[in-house]
């Protein structure tokens, strides 16, 4: 599975899906993966708004940013 060159936002189009994905991590799916933005520069607001220029017909409202399971944060309990 191919992973992502850097941290960034990237849209899978034929599923239409939108991910925060990190350096190095593998990509959600097989699909053909398109960079669309740095999160560092780029709201997830924002980056909705880019996929549904450069994807006419995309729906910035319906999508819903894919976060890494990993990516979440955690907390740590100590005894």
């Amino acid at each position: 599975m191919a992973r992502a060159p850097e941290t960034a936002f990237y849209f899978e189009p034929v599923a239409e899906r939108l991910a925060l994905v990190l350096e190095g991590a593998p990509f959600p799916s097989d699909g053909e993966w398109a960079h669309v933005g740095d999160p560092v520069e780029m709201s997830p607001e924002l980056a909705r708004l880019e996929v549904a220029t450069r994807w006419p017909g995309v729906d910035p409202e319906a999508l819903q940013i894919e976060l890494e399971p990993d990516f979440a944060p955690t907390t740590s309990r100590e005894s």
